[in-house]
């Protein structure tokens, strides 16, 4: 069964932080407390993953499958939850129980509204009946009015109750979502299978029934909308900094001077990749605020300019085509300083990380490796593995650890590799010239031109109602009534204005998301190549020790499934 990452991934950093508290008290007491005080991070907000739906859409034994029948909830024919049910998932994810949409009762979508507001993650369920008209307004009106389509998952529920032909359920969500139907992920599931086979004596017959369920399918795509959202990247300054410290907590346990050089540079240069990937990070996500905010900015004017325009008692339509045009320049200028503004944090953060590389090389511990007495090149020198040292007969003997080819070697590498070892004029090279010049090639990633065309057809019918004038777009769902006339105008013409934002910050969010996946991809793939080495090299360090106790042993595997988890949390490829 796969796991869902918005508790899994805290519920690990928890964990392998209370194993390695116990740990490392076993060591001298300042290191423990230094390593305690490193240990501390700051509580992050927990996720919040709401489900609406219909009254009886199975939103209640949907969280207790996700939970593994953790939360047992009351199940009614009627309409059972009549309030918002926060259900604290072992203090790591809040899952809001809505209750039913449309369901005959006012404060029942008020409720449902204000938690929806707040959601990380909204799971929208439908039963195998499909989708109504009111049922559909209210998927629209979570797509279009709270904006929520990029966070949004389609739930169809109780799969195994009714039979469809091929095609057909794709087909109604996709009609239902409209616009966003190829924005919005859906899945089918059958959460009662699902339990039943947690219940199931027989492990054939439960694994029958756990993978009939397609609960796993469930969670894989929570976990993939998660990961493009980059909210699973809260998770991973926790388990960083247990791998951190875990890495600190290997390099006091040896007395070898050489041995807690080469481990204190190692953990020097982890510190320096793990610190200055969480400032790329960070750097990225300003500037894709930045972007939104400016895409935002020119739908809403391209918006004021169709409502004035629509108010005249003259209407000069020509203006629609003026602002359009205005519309399209701002938005590829938009894109253009996105592009330059991710092109320069890679070009700044790197170059201040190649800085880091030459303090690191400069150190008494690099110096005192670089001293080591290893004849020959250091590529072809073949030194056996021993736990203790290289010694000829009959000379002075040198004190060469039979690690030290290999520290070494992975020391001048890293300085090569990062621009540093060879210095300033060879730094063409390095992995961070290398990633800039790649990002070159992500600037015809362009938006797709409005055209004052498709705004004259969206436009399209005026319906002239007592003194209001109500545009009415093509694809509205909703026909106007002869009462409430100013109310719903208004209603639909703040609908036209968020779909219109809407479809923007759907195709910024796109442009934002190929540039940093593509980004992100390049630098986890150096940096995470980077800490394999660092990793590489310590375990050929601690392999040649004399002995490895228990606590060595337990330390050395909390930091291999810290980063294991990590892996895990890495942002995905970009699908063609």
């Amino acid at each position: 069964m796969n796991d869902l990452l918005y508790h899994s991934a805290p519920a690990m950093a928890r964990n392998l932080s209370e194993r390695l508290t116990g740990l490392i008290r076993h060591l001298q007491p300042d290191e423990a407390s230094r390593l305690q005080r490193m240990l501390t991070v700051d509580e992050h907000e927990r996720p919040q993953m709401v489900l609406t739906g219909q009254y009886s859409s199975g939103k209640s034994t949907l969280i207790e499958a996700l939970t593994d029948g953790q939360y047992q909830v009351p199940i009614d024919s009627a309409v059972t939850t009549d309030k918002v049910e926060v259900f604290d998932w072992d203090g790591l994810v809040d899952l809001v129980d809505t209750p039913g949409v449309q369901a005959g009762r006012r404060e029942h979508d008020e409720r449902a509204e204000e938690a929806l507001r707040s959601a990380d993650l909204v799971l929208f369920t439908v039963t195998v009946d499909l989708f109504d008209d009111r049922l559909v307004e209210h998927l629209r009106h979570v797509t279009e009015d709270l904006r929520k389509a990029p966070q949004l998952l389609v739930v169809i529920t109780k799969c195994r109750s009714l039979s469809a032909a091929e095609g057909v359920r794709e087909a109604a969500v996709r009609d239902a979502l409209g616009s966003f139907a190829d924005h919005v992920p859906w899945v089918q599931c059958d959460a009662k299978t699902y339990l039943d086979g947690l219940q199931e004596v027989d492990p054939s017959r439960a694994a029958r029934r756990i993978a009939a369920s397609r609960m796993d399918e469930v969670r894989d795509t929570i976990n993939r909308i998660a990961r493009a959202r980059g909210d699973l990247a809260r998770f991973r300054v926790p388990l960083q900094q247990v791998a951190l410290v875990a890495g600190e907590a290997l390099a006091a346990l040896t007395d070898d001077p050489d041995e807690e050089a080469v481990l204190t540079v190692l953990a020097r240069q982890r510190t320096a990749l793990t610190t200055r990937r969480g400032l790329l990070d960070s750097a990225l996500d300003r500037q894709e605020t930045e972007f939104r905010t400016a895409c935002i900015r020119a739908a809403e004017h391209l918006a004021d300019t169709v409502e004035s325009t629509d108010d005249s008692p003259t209407p000069d339509w020509s203006r629609v085509d003026a602002a359009t045009a205005t519309l399209n320049d701002e938005l590829n200028s938009a894109n253009q300083r996105f592009v330059d503004g991710v092109r320069a944090v890679l070009d700044s953060q790197l170059a201040d990380f190649t800085s880091e590389v030459r303090e690191i090389e400069a150190s008494p511990y690099a110096r005192q490796l670089l001293a080591l007495d290893v004849e020959g090149d250091i590529e072809t020198r073949n030194i056996p593995v021993d736990p203790g040292l290289v010694r000829q007969p009959g000379q002075k003997q040198p004190r060469v650890p039979a690690w030290g080819a290999k520290s070494i070697e992975h020391l001048k590498d890293f300085q090569k590799v990062w621009g540093a070892g060879d210095g300033i004029k060879n730094s063409a090279g390095s992995v961070g010239h290398k990633i800039v010049y790649k990002l070159g090639k992500l600037a015809d990633v362009k938006f797709k031109p409005y055209q004052a065309a498709r705004w004259a057809n969206n436009i399209g019918k005026v319906a002239k109602i007592g003194g209001a004038v109500l545009p009415v777009a093509l694809e509205a769902y909703a026909v106007v009534n002869e009462e409430r006339q100013e109310v719903r105008a208004a209603k639909e013409k703040m609908r036209r204005r968020n779909a219109l934002v809407g479809r923007v910050l759907a195709q910024c969010d796109d442009i934002s998301s190929k540039t940093l996946i593509q980004v992100r991809g390049e630098l986890d793939a150096e940096f995470g190549k980077a800490l394999r080495a660092i990793d590489e090299v310590n375990r050929s360090v601690h392999d040649a020790r004399a002995f490895r106790t228990d606590l060595d042993r337990e330390i050395s595997a909390i930091q291999v499934e810290a980063q294991s988890m990590l892996d895990r949390l890495g942002v995905p490829a970009l699908q063609a």
